[in-house]
This record gives C-alpha cells, sequence and structure tokens, in this order.
C-alpha cells in the first residue's frame, strides 16, 4: 500500500473496548456499511448510524439519560439552547397558522418570537403570566403552541402547568415549556401535562460552564418530528459536548440539592437587608407564587435575583464591587455568576417591555453556585455597605 493511501485509510482497528463506565466518544463524522441492503435497511428502519448529522452514538447516550430523567419516551439534543427553541417551532407551526407565547421569557426566545416568527408568516400571540393562570380554551383557539416558561428568568415567577396544559389540551394546541431554572431534577413538566420539555442544556444540566447545548424532551411520536427538522436545520449537538453534558447530568441531582441550599441561605440574607428593595425567590415565604411552586416542584432552585435602589446605577455599582460572583452572562456553574438583565439577558429589549415583564433597571440575577453560601454572603455584604438606604414604601 502506496505511502498516500496509507495516510487517507488509516490503520482502523476493530477494538474490544470492554465496558466503560463513560460514553466512549465517536468523533466520526459517517459510519460504514458492510453493503447497500445494509444501507436500505437504515433508511428503512432508522436504526443504526449513517451520518453525524442525522445521529451519533454518543450524542444518543445523552439523549437517553436526559429522557429517563425527565419521564420522557425520547429527547433530542441541540447545538444551543436557542437551536432547540426554534426547531420545535419551525417543526410545529407553518407560514398562516398561530402560536401563544407567555410574555415573560428569556430575552432570545422573545427576540425570535417577536421578530423571526413574523417574518415567516407565522402569527404569535402574547399571554401574560397572570393571564396564563386562569386561561381558557378559547383564548388560544386556533394556536398550534403554547409556549411557557417556569420558573422565569429573571423574575423566579411560577407559571401554573396544570392548568395551562388543561387548556392548551381542550384547545388543540401543544405545550412547550422551558424548564432550564428547575431542571427535571426539580419539576417534571411531563408529569404535569406538558408535551415538550425544552432546556439549555448550557446551564445546570451540564453544569461546568464548558459546553452549548439544547435539548428537548416528550413523546416518541413528536421527538422524531423534531428530531427530523433538527436534520435539515443542521443544529445537531457534536458528540465531545455530548460527553461533558452527559457527565454534567451525571452529578446533576447533587449539585441541584446544593444551588437549593446555597440559593435559600442567600435570598433570605437579601431579604433582611435593609438595602435592598426586593427579592425574587420562590423559597421564600413573601413569593407570591410559594404555594404553587411547591405544589409542581420540589426545591426552589439555584437563582436568586434582587432589586437595589437607584435604578441601573446602583445595580451597577452593587455589580461592579462583587467580588467572589463572578460577572459574568449565563447560569447554573459550580461558580457563582451575578449580571444585570436590564444589561444582559434583557438587554436588547426595549424598557417598557422589560417593565412589562418585570425587569427593572435596578435589578440583579444571581446564578448561586457550590461556593460556602456564608463566603457569598459576605461578598454581597461588602458590596451592598456602601449603598444608601432607601426601601420601597419607606
Amino acid at each position: 500500500m502506496d505511502r498516500r493511501t496509507l495516510c487517507a485509510k488509516g490503520l482502523v482497528e476493530r477494538l474490544d473496548v470492554g465496558r466503560p463506565l463513560a460514553p466512549v466518544i465517536v468523533t466520526a463524522s459517517t459510519f460504514e456499511f458492510e453493503s447497500q441492503a445494509e444501507v436500505d435497511r437504515y433508511f428503512e428502519t432508522g436504526e443504526g448510524y449513517v451520518y453525524s448529522r442525522y445521529g451519533n452514538p454518543t450524542v444518543r447516550q445523552a439523549e437517553r439519560l436526559l429522557a429517563q430523567l425527565e419521564g420522557a419516551e425520547d429527547a433530542a439534543c441541540f447545538g444551543s439552547g436557542m437551536a432547540a427553541i426554534t426547531t420545535i417551532f419551525l417543526t410545529l407551526a407553518r407560514s398562516g397558522e398561530r402560536v401563544a407565547a407567555q410574555r415573560e421569557l428569556y430575552g432570545g426566545s422573545v427576540d425570535f418570537l417577536s421578530r423571526v416568527l413574523p417574518e415567516l408568516g407565522i402569527e404569535v400571540l402574547w399571554l401574560g403570566r397572570e393571564e396564563i393562570g386562569g386561561l381558557e380554551p378559547s383564548r388560544i383557539a386556533g394556536c398550534r403552541v403554547l409556549y411557557l416558561e417556569t420558573p422565569v428568568n429573571p423574575t423566579l415567577r411560577i407559571v401554573d402547568l396544570r392548568r395551562a396544559s388543561s387548556a392548551a389540551r381542550e384547545a388543540g394546541a401543544i405545550v412547550a415549556v422551558d424548564g432550564t431554572f428547575a431542571t427535571p431534577i426539580l419539576q417534571r413538566p411531563l408529569e404535569l401535562g406538558v408535551d415538550l420539555v425544552v432546556h439549555s442544556a448550557t446551564k445546570f444540566l451540564g453544569g461546568h460552564s464548558d459546553l452549548i447545548g439544547g435539548a428537548v424532551s416528550g413523546s416518541s411520536e413528536l421527538i422524531e418530528k423534531i428530531a427530523l427538522r433538527r436534520r435539515s436545520l443542521g443544529g445537531t449537538m457534536d458528540p465531545f459536548t455530548a460527553f461533558l453534558l452527559y457527565r454534567g447530568m451525571r452529578t446533576l441531582a447533587v449539585r441541584m440539592e446544593a444551588h437549593c441550599r446555597g440559593a435559600l441561605e442567600v435570598a433570605r440574607y437579601l431579604a433582611g437587608h435593609e438595602k435592598v428593595e426586593e427579592v425574587c425567590y420562590p423559597g421564600l415565604e413573601g413569593h407570591p407564587d410559594r404555594a404553587l411552586a411547591e405544589s409542581q416542584m420540589e426545591g426552589s432552585g439555584g437563582m436568586v435575583s434582587f432589586t437595589v435602589p437607584d435604578g441601573e446605577r446602583g445595580a451597577s455599582r452593587v455589580h461592579d464591587r462583587l467580588r467572589l460572583f463572578v460577572k459574568a452572562g449565563s447560569l447554573g456553574g459550580v461558580e457563582s455568576l451575578v449580571s444585570i438583565p436590564a444589561k444582559m439577558s434583557h438587554r436588547y429589549l426595549d424598557r417598557q417591555t422589560r417593565e412589562t415583564a418585570g425587569v427593572p433597571d435596578g435589578m440583579i440575577r444571581l446564578s448561586v453556585g457550590l461556593e460556602t453560601p456564608g463566603a457569598l454572603i459576605a461578598d454581597l455584604e461588602q458590596a451592598l455597605r456602601q449603598e444608601p438606604v432607601r426601601r420601597t414604601g419607606s
């Protein structure tokens, strides 16, 4: 064999790798067949692998684990959370049809729904969170999808999934919910009547701020349709990311326990601070949705938002003084992060839209990591110490 041919062909050994505890990272872009008959069987049955944009063994292991965690029949992984969200809509709705969406959503979701879908001829019916709590089927008649988010980013309000799912079912709409903040450890929307659960796997599922990914879980019928559209749109997750996601999900339960404990301590500290106007955390006694959260969640999560006086200037001063909290976007990692939603996740929404969604200029969002809660509280104390004392209503 000449050297050029040897370089091109390589020396592929068929090794018995035993029974590894971690997924084997299959980086192959394409897969070998023994015959045309085997190729035909693949396209007739869908069993096996042909090309990694269509499906990949490492990605498949992550999908199967997530489906088990969600109590779903199947799951599909994507190259980002937005790829997952957009593929849901581009699978289930067509030009001339309508979808309904909660008004209080992650900024990227709002941008896609308000800007991109109308350009494609898909009408969006916007619903306030409070309206969804008493949703009547007639309100969403003719809508193909009802899209929700709970807990809501960054206000930490809770949406009644049972009520919304019941109304949507009667109206003939498919319910999809962004459950990124809760994860399947704290909330399993499929058990509450939801059809599809979407996650930014970048966040708590991965858990280490080292991957970008998304995922959708649901019935085999719906996931098959979404995965087929994913093949056309090209938003497939890559194998190494799937390996990292699988590894992250193996510690998800213990991480969420720690996130919840730390966030509750931080929220209680902030709620008693004279220089904080409002604290948003479902686990606090004064939270308006605490009873609802307890009825559909098994913990309050690792996210805390709070508002300080003097709007954007006050939030910026506190933000900039923090030392242990890392000043960065995203959330759900082992390290604690801080951001100002009006200047980060919701930056490109106009002021009226932000205020309608309950996101004031003075709001600060914390992703509480795995550090000692006392150390995080000490960092907040030194950052707040120089702020003026002025509470709402005083």
